[in-house]
């Protein structure tokens, strides 16, 4: 029997079922090699010794194309593993697309998910009474509490989530891959549209998600296709104020999350929708109310109110100002009404502030998109690797130099080693930026980026996260502050010591 010092490579490397979840089949893999109680070791091991397995990550997302997954679509590996019952009795493997929080039914079979399933080690909670094991598990034990949605409810998943399957089904991975990208989009202003609902009497306080998204749907009437036109369709029938005004908010924030973090939403030209279904809520506005500016006042065709013109850049109200007074929106024009004076803004200028909106980025956002902690920061911002641009009193940062310094370090890095226990994170703590050992930090970090210490990089971590070094550039360091120590102390004794000459 193999243990768990195991040989790297696995002699036995069964064939990966259809759509199977990376994760149960690399603990299939160790026990088809006679692990019989594998650990998470044991399939790190496995990992990147099988093609299929080589490019996943221990996080257990799902891989169907190139670009990521946004995090609130999917689960990690600990969390507890959903199946269809009757696909489960098909064939005992976990299916990857039931790792995905927004599938909630089988549209094969038509069967909510079940969540009692476990796998021993990885799985949080697996020793629960309530929870059986992959390797375990009967029949009458998969069907055991199964239930069927609702028909106005599997109508809506249907018309969502058929087609994924089916092309999943089929091994049409890029065409799933894509279908997926507007189902999650679609989910996700519908997520938000539901929080305007009032409680419904029908429906129970625990009621599914889909149960209530079903039931939002057919009491807007929504027409959801999952396309490039049905996403412009569905855009186009939120009529609601209220649906309108939570639909911006979310397609601001998905934006924001796009910048730090690229998805596979960036595929979508979700600035142009937002921007399509503000102009269309401005179409349905009554212009003539208390405190507004009529169309008729002299407004000249082409611009854009100030309030109209900050919800299209994205940015603050005080930023806009500051804009103002800068000149950077030069062409605005001011419109006297009564009392009130209202600024607008031409078109083009709105889009020109737009643009160099979206490619700066705040030190917090700076500092999420590389995955840095403060310490990181002040590490880029002392030496100099990044300069920041103040606008009334508020540090940005130009997109381009982020990807330059990133690009710039993967030229530099290495693998990282097998043990990387010796290692310490190239902006952690090390590095000291206060008192007379800046000058030791800024020669040290310009030494590394000239290629004389190595900078290793480990794959699977994020950002800047991923850099590291070893401990001769440790040494160095100590030997540069020892220097500086050594300077002061001789220049305490100059100028403590006699002089010979005569006064």
């Amino acid at each position: 029997m193999m243990t768990s010092n195991t040989s790297r490579l696995p002699l036995c490397r069964p064939k990966i079922l259809p759509d199977e979840w990376i994760e149960t089949y690399l603990f299939r893999v160790a026990r088809a090699n006679g692990i019989r109680r594998p650990r998470l070791s044991d399939i790190e091991r496995f990992r990147p010794t099988l093609p299929v397995t080589a490019v996943s990550k221990p996080d257990g997302y799902p891989i169907w194309g190139n670009a990521m997954l946004p995090r609130w679509s999917v689960v990690t590996r600990v969390n507890k593993i959903r199946y269809c019952p009757e696909c489960m009795v098909e064939s005992r493997h976990i299916r990857s697309r039931w790792r995905l929080t927004l599938f909630e039914v089988c549209t094969l079979h038509h069967v909510r998910l079940k969540d009692d399933l476990a796998e021993p080690v990885m799985t949080r909670g697996y020793k629960q009474s309530d929870k059986y094991l992959i390797t375990d598990i009967t029949d009458e034990q998969l069907w055991d509490g199964a239930v069927c949605p609702m028909p106005n409810e599997r109508q809506h998943v249907d018309r969502l989530w058929s087609e994924f399957e089916r092309l999943i089904l089929g091994s049409d991975l890029s065409g799933a891959f894509a279908q997926l990208t507007h189902i999650l989009f679609l989910e996700a202003i519908l997520d938000a549209l539901a929080t305007t609902m009032p409680e419904s009497k029908s429906l129970p306080w625990d009621a599914p998600r889909s149960t209530r998204l079903a039931e939002l749907v057919e009491r807007s009437q929504f027409s959801l296709v999952p396309d490039s036109d049905g996403i412009r369709d569905f855009l186009d029938q939120i009529t609601d104020p209220s649906h309108r005004g939570v639909a911006l908010a979310r397609l601001r924030r998905m934006l924001l999350d796009e910048a730090q973090r690229r998805t596979c939403l960036s595929s979508l030209p979700i600035a142009d929708l937002r921007r399509r279904l503000l102009m269309d809520g401005q179409k349905t506005i009554t212009p003539q109310t208390r405190g507004e500016v009529h169309p008729s006042h002299g407004v000249p065709d082409g611009y854009v109110s100030f309030e109209k013109a900050t919800l299209l850049i994205g940015c603050t109200k005080d930023l806009l100002k500051h804009l103002i007074q800068a000149d950077f929106s030069h062409g605005a024009v001011t419109v006297q009404h009564g009392n009130k004076r209202y600024i607008f803004f031409p078109s083009w200028a709105v889009e020109a502030c737009r643009r160099w909106f979206a490619s700066v980025v705040t030190h917090e956002q700076l500092m999420i998109e590389l995955c840095i902690t403060r310490s990181g920061y002040i590490t880029l911002l002392k030496s100099g690797l990044l300069k920041p641009l103040t606008v009334k009193g508020q540090a940005y940062f130009y997109r381009t130099h982020l990807t330059s310094l990133c690009h710039r370090l993967e030229e530099l890095s290495r693998p990282c080693p097998a043990s990387f226990a010796h290692l310490q994170p190239l902006f952690g703590t090390w590095l000291p930026w206060s008192g007379p050992y800046t000058s030791s930090s800024c020669e040290m970090l310009q030494d590394i980026f000239a290629g004389k210490f190595p900078i290793f990089r480990r794959l699977e971590n994020p950002g800047l996260s991923a850099y590291f070094i070893d401990s001769t550039a440790i040494e160095r360091l100590r030997q540069f502050r020892m220097n500086v120590v050594a300077k002061q102390a001789r220049l305490e004794r100059s100028s403590q010591q006699l002089s010979f000459l005569p006064e």
